[in-house]
């Protein structure tokens, strides 16, 4: 029987660890070892974190790369597709430029073939005038023209555009106008009773050139006209007016 005296005092003994001094509480760092640790453990735990953070920044600027590829091909196709819509604009500007100078051109024409048309037709020189006398030997000399019938006074018109070349007193052509027109033929328009154009005159068809009358070797009032080709000899007035629409009716 154990007697001592502390032996129901006793506790059994435990087995534990032995805790570095440093580690008790009553242990005491020098400050700049504590500051040290610290920084230590703060510097691991920030590159911890930097560790940790580290793929979602690389995959943020992988994901800002892309982004940023993805806006230059859409930059790129955009700027492409405007040059090409002001590649066909200017196509477009140029066509119908090109298709308004064509309608303007062939309009030009148009009027310039007018215009030579009107300036080119013939027209009767007297109108209600009756044929009296053809082209023919007549009081033993060759008569060289035709004459109609009319009275006194009665206008005296161009028959086609053309220049005066001669007004006056020809013999027994009596007042007589002359006129060679755009073709190079010649007419003769004579007994006038009153000449108004004048030599050298430019006389469109149908403009007044003078009025008819009496005078010289004639029977009654009419008008002699004679035809002269190129300025040449005389023919047959009645078949050249005919051909050209004039005095196809008589009377």
């Amino acid at each position: 029987m154990n007697t001592h005296p502390y032996a129901g005092r006793h506790r059994a003994a435990k087995s534990f660890l032995r805790r570095p001094a440093a580690l008790t509480s009553g242990f005491v760092l020098p400050a700049s070892a504590a500051v040290a640790l610290l920084i230590t453990a703060t510097g691991a735990s920030v590159a911890e974190s930097r560790d940790a953070a580290a793929p979602v920044r690389a995959g943020a600027a992988a994901s800002d790369v892309s982004a940023t590829t993805a806006a230059e091909q859409l930059s790129d196709v955009t700027t492409v597709q405007q040059r090409r819509s002001a590649a066909n604009a200017r196509s477009a500007v140029l066509l119908a430029r090109d298709q308004e100078a064509a309608r303007a051109a062939r309009a030009a024409e148009r009027a310039a073939l007018a215009k030579k048309r009107s300036a080119q037709r013939w027209v009767q020189p007297i109108h209600g005038g009756t044929f009296t006398s053809g082209y023919k030997m007549r009081w033993g000399r060759m008569h060289e023209g035709d004459d109609f019938s009319t009275p006194v006074g009665t206008p005296i018109r161009s028959m086609s555009t053309g220049t005066v070349i001669y007004t006056g007193w020809y013999g027994g052509g009596g007042n007589t106008t002359k006129i060679r027109y755009w073709d190079g033929t010649v007419s003769f328009f004579e007994h006038q009773s009153r000449i108004t154009a004048k030599v050298g005159q430019r006389v469109a068809p149908g403009q007044l050139v003078g009025y008819s009358g009496n005078t010289g070797h004639s029977t009654g009032p009419h008008l002699h006209i004679e035809i002269h080709p190129h300025g040449g000899h005389s023919i047959d007035p009645l078949p050249w007016l005919h051909k050209h629409g004039l005095f196809t009716k008589q009377g």
